[in-house]
């Protein structure tokens, strides 16, 4: 079977439609991916990659239409027949839920609020992180935990500008990790816990779909993936504490961690559950740093330097400029 027919059927059976692939994978319009399905389109191995990560299957399939024998389909299987009706039969029914945390109060801007809720070109910070995940296929559902005192902006911001994959505003904590702690807590009653939870700062509104669909894929495999990018490029020094010598160190060796963080929610409760059991103070700003003190093991993925985070006015203003 053509390649371009293999793509057309994985897409059907994940109910996805041909302008949600083309935002998934960075096309602006749906027909780059009609072309590609009529195999109008030559593909580099990169971007097949690319389709097979975001269409939750292999290389191997989309090129053959064959699962081999040592590879486990993953997501959904159907047959020609139940392409023919877009039916789809569901192995992994795990949900993807995006949290987005907009509990921070950085307010060093002009505007004397936090950074989550300044307007760049008419709409706010947090609208642009929210629309990321609203437009993405895989994600199931959107949490806002948000800042006490901001509660009620949120609804109208979503009728606005339609974003109907919104669940529920959760209370934020005094900490970055007692919001996710707050989350978690409130998810639990509701979700499985082999629901993938995607913890997404509210201020980075550019977070790349091929990112989300990579993070989720090696995720749902390992129950974690913690989204870095390499310090490449840059010199570092360490100024040692309590005096003035300083130290070179090997930039090769460096990342930084970004969001979106995910994990499964199983996952996470233990974690939350042990920390209290032991009476951990819960004072880390990111998850990730919470789990590594929790001696958890976590999958890392590599994102992009322009998942931009605004934290000054400089980040603002070339947010505004890359609008």
């Amino acid at each position: 079977m053509a390649l371009g027919e293999n793509i057309r059927k994985r897409r059907i059976a994940l109910h996805m439609s041909q302008q949600q692939l083309a935002d998934a994978l960075g096309y602006k319009t749906r027909s780059s991916i009609a072309k590609i399905e009529k195999n109008q389109t030559n593909l580099s191995p990169q971007k097949i990659t690319q389709l097979a990560n975001v269409l939750q299957t292999s290389v191997n399939y989309l090129l053959t239409g064959i699962y081999s024998d040592s590879e486990s389909p993953r997501g959904i299987v159907v047959s020609t027949s139940e392409i023919a009706k877009e039916s789809t039969t569901t192995l992994d029914r795990r949900k993807c839920i995006a949290v987005i945390l907009a509990g921070g109060n950085l307010r060093v801007n002009k505007y004397g609020i936090p950074f989550q809720f300044v307007t760049a070109k008419d709409k706010p910070v947090l609208l642009y992180t929210m629309e990321s995940f609203q437009r993405h296929p895989q994600i199931d559902e959107i949490h806002v935990v948000c800042l006490n005192g901001w509660e009620d902006y949120i609804p109208a911001y979503v009728e606005k500008y339609n974003i109907t994959k919104l669940n529920q505003i959760i209370p934020a904590g005094k900490t970055g990790i007692e919001s996710v702690k707050n989350a978690i807590e409130w998810l639990s009653a509701s979700h499985s816990p082999r629901d993938i939870i995607i913890l997404q700062e509210a201020t980075r509104p550019f977070v790349n779909p091929e990112t989300i669909s990579n993070a989720i894929r090696i995720c749902k495999k390992y129950g974690s993936a913690v989204v870095f990018e390499r310090m490449d490029g840059i010199t570092p020094f360490l100024i040692e504490e309590n005096s003035n010598r300083i130290s070179h160190l090997n930039a090769a060796l460096l990342i930084n961690i970004q969001s979106p963080e995910l994990y499964s929610l199983g996952f996470l409760r233990q974690a939350f559950s042990d920390a209290i059991a032991s009476s951990h103070p819960f004072t880390e700003t990111i998850c990730a740093v919470f789990l590594h003190n929790m001696g958890r093991e976590l999958k890392l993925c590599e994102g992009t330097h322009a998942n931009l985070r605004i934290v000054n006015e400089e980040d603002l203003k070339l947010l505004e400029a890359l609008l």
